[in-house]
């Protein structure tokens, strides 16, 4: 049970659901990343929104990473890291809010009151202890030949070392690198971590030989102390591996379009741990941090070569982030969203030869995303699904986003446990916010428990986030008994009402969305985590239509039209999706932009479009694509939109090089099924183009042929 303590110990008076859940000990900051769950650091990263002045503390010390800003506009979001000089912050949400209870002053560039967003925790090993600021190049060389264009590749488990980075005189492409959770040297211009530039990566390959790992553990990307850092690199493939020899490296894998010396990289390595928590929370500050730093190292390339160093011309840039969760927004104003397109809009007036690429993500099959129309909600009420399967050791989340400027007033979402199980405290939420929280910070949002036997398992949030859109969450702790507790959420289907009770209807060109977190286990970390799913009460075959068709007329309460990438709904990102070679068809997990229906039965589009479509599988047998490996000489075969996204990256920064357009050569979208097209409907064709985009990125790899229609 939640006990009552002094309102302004308590983690609500300044923060959103999420970080009340991960930070309180009595919800579920036990079964969450083990450096906040242990309580062992006292550095910290955070988010400040609707300020760019940080906290004023006696015992607070804070830092902002390579912050790219040539034009002086004001940031929305500003990432920075802090730490605790007085000890006292390692171990309860309290520690927290009483250090952070001093906010910067309101700006006039923002109506959002100004609050900190706490993410993930750093090692004491990473935290730098002297930080300058102002960056130096001494440990850069100009590369044997100009370079033309840079790409950039944000990710984990990067080999920086391996041979496809090499140029034609065997020197590194790889210009800048940092290595965010790595061991921390006495003074540099990173805030924590370890950068990296080419002269000591050309330094290592000399001296270490073809000892790799030799040269990852002598450049600090080998460290069993660091958690967050760890053995990864060690393994014969990662992540990492895969996406930048898709993008930058030269294999005979990728012989099909070979990078000239002329395109430089730049790698941020993220903790290998990112993915550890499965809400999406607490990553956004090193993640956007990459962002500033890969800007800011490619400025520094170009002042390099500038007439002028102050005021460089930026050279074409393409980031490839393949990375992201599945629920959020998705109408670009996340505070994540917003921080990108901020970024890259401004870039884009200096260099419009720049892009993010990020994938579609990969649950369109997975029954994630559901939608409520307002036929559904005609009889006042509508109840769904959730089913949360046995053994599952991590927390599991849902989202319920209410249409931007709807007043949900007499709303309330109600939550049932499986068929045996009662709860003994909550259950039930009114969607409006609490007035004893008021002032204390943070968005309007009201708080309440599912208990069962006095034991808490869950929280029931509503919050207006960003003072817009009403968000209801529910958070519930593992379904099995794990880390030393006693608690655990029953397994099965669990029922969620939204009841109307009379309140605002909702009209023809709005829905309420619901997302599932993303909630199975990322490769090597051992979470054991299992996915939660939704379920359509209301209908059991959700396809009802002949096997070989992919597309149907219809539109259930639970579709994949709408289930993307929660992180890349900025307008100005390069969304990618992926499809089969061998049948040019999406594959069936890829992420797709969303397809709603209104009460007259016309079908339209919603939220972010997908922009181009590349292969992400070579069959329906041989799923993935191929790439390097983390030794030179080896390679890996990864399956995921995360493995199409880097294709397109490589043929845009390709083309930067050349001086085309960044899209040239992928003219035409994926062929709609030759076999589908005789019936085909106005809402099966919109479906397609959800799904496929405008333009089909070219095959990367051995010589291919483009897609025909099967």
């Amino acid at each position: 049970m939640y006990p009552q303590r002094p309102p302004e110990q308590q983690i609500d008076r300044y923060t959103g659901p999420y970080e009340r859940w991960i930070f309180s000990p009595e919800l579920g900051r036990p079964f969450a990343f083990p450096a906040i769950s242990e309580g062992n650091s006292g550095f910290f990263t955070a988010l400040m929104e609707g300020s760019e002045e940080l906290p004023s503390h006696p015992d607070l010390v804070t830092r902002k990473p390579p912050l790219w800003n040539p034009l002086s506009r004001t940031r929305a979001v500003t990432p920075f890291a802090f730490h605790d000089a007085s000890g006292a912050i390692t171990r309860s949400d309290t520690d927290l809010a009483r250090l952070l209870s001093v906010a910067g002053p309101q700006t006039a560039a923002t109506d959002i009151e100004p609050r900190f967003r706490v993410n993930f925790p750093v090692s004491p090993q990473a935290w730098t202890p002297t930080y300058r600021t102002a960056k130096s190049m001494k440990d850069w060389a100009a590369p044997g030949t100009a370079p033309k264009a840079i790409i950039a590749v944000i990710d984990d488990g990067i080999p920086f070392a391996h041979r496809a980075f090499l140029d034609a005189q065997g020197r590194s492409r790889m210009s800048h690198v940092w290595l965010q959770s790595g061991r921390a040297r006495s003074e540099a211009a990173v805030p924590f971590g370890r950068e990296l530039m080419n002269t000591e990566i050309d330094a290592l390959r000399a001296n270490c030989g073809d000892d790799e790992d030799l040269i990852y553990r002598t450049a600090g990307a080998i460290d069993s102390s660091l958690p967050e850092l760890g053995l990864n690199i060690r393994r014969q493939a990662t992540h990492g591996a895969h996406i930048a020899g898709m993008c930058a490296g030269n294999d005979t894998r990728l012989s099909s379009h070979p990078l000239g010396d002329d395109i430089q990289i730049i790698a941020v390595q993220l903790p290998n741990t990112i993915a550890w928590d499965t809400s999406g929370f607490g990553k956004e500050m090193y993640m956007l941090s990459a962002l500033h730093y890969v800007f800011d190292r490619a400025r520094a390339i170009a002042a390099q070569y500038a007439t002028d160093p102050g005021t460089p011309e930026e050279l074409p840039l393409i980031v490839n982030f393949s990375y992201g969760w599945s629920a959020s927004r998705h109408d670009g104003q996340s505070e994540m969203e917003l921080a990108i397109q901020e970024l890259l809009s401004e870039r884009q007036t200096l260099q419009p030869a720049s892009a993010i690429v990020m994938p579609t993500g990969n649950n369109f099959d997975t029954d994630m995303h559901g939608q409520i129309t307002a036929n559904d909600m005609a009889k006042g009420a509508y109840t769904f699904g959730w089913k949360l399967p046995p053994d599952d050791h991590t927390s599991s989340y849902l989202e319920i986003w209410l249409p931007e400027g709807m007043n949900p007033a007499d709303y309330t979402v109600s939550v049932r446990p499986p068929a045996g199980h009662t709860l003994s405290a909550g259950g039930s939420i009114p969607i409006s916010a609490d007035a004893s929280l008021a002032g204390g910070g943070g968005d309007p949002r009201r708080f309440s428990e599912l208990e069962t036997g006095n034991e808490t398992i869950g929280q029931l949030s509503a919050d207006k986030h960003r003072g817009s859109c009403w968000r209801v969450l529910l958070a519930m702790i593992p379904t099995v008994f794990t880390r030393g507790c006693s608690r655990r959420t029953p397994a099965g289907l669990w029922k969620i009402t939204l009841h109307r009770n009379g309140g605002a209807v909702l009209e023809e060109d709005q829905q309420i969305n619901i997302w599932v977190q993303r909630d199975d286990d990322p490769a090597a970390l051992n979470t054991r985590g299992r996915q939660s799913k939704l379920v359509d009460l209301a209908c059991n075959a959700q396809n009802p239509e002949a096997p070989w068709r992919q597309y149907s007329d219809t539109l259930g309460f639970i579709r994949g039209y709408g289930c993307t990438n929660g992180v890349a709904s900025s307008p100005a990102v390069t969304r990618v999706a992926g499809y089969v070679a061998s049948t040019a068809r999406p594959s069936q997990y890829s992420g797709s932009s969303g397809v709603t229906r209104d009460t007259c039965g016309t079908s339209r589009f919603w939220g972010a479009p997908t922009t181009l479509i590349a292969v992400a599988d070579e069959s329906r047998m041989l799923s993935g694509t191929l790439s390097i490996g983390v030794r030179s000489g080896s390679g890996t075969r990864l399956a995921g939109t995360s493995g199409a996204a880097p294709a397109a990256s490589r043929c845009m920064v390709i083309n930067a090089a050349a001086g085309r357009p960044l899209f040239s050569r992928m003219e035409g979208p994926l062929p709609f099924p030759t076999r589908e097209r005789e019936g085909a409907t106005p809402t099966m064709l919109l479906k397609h183009q959800a799904r496929a985009g405008h333009n089909t990125v070219q095959p990367v790899g051995k010589s291919r042929t483009r897609p025909s229609a099967p």
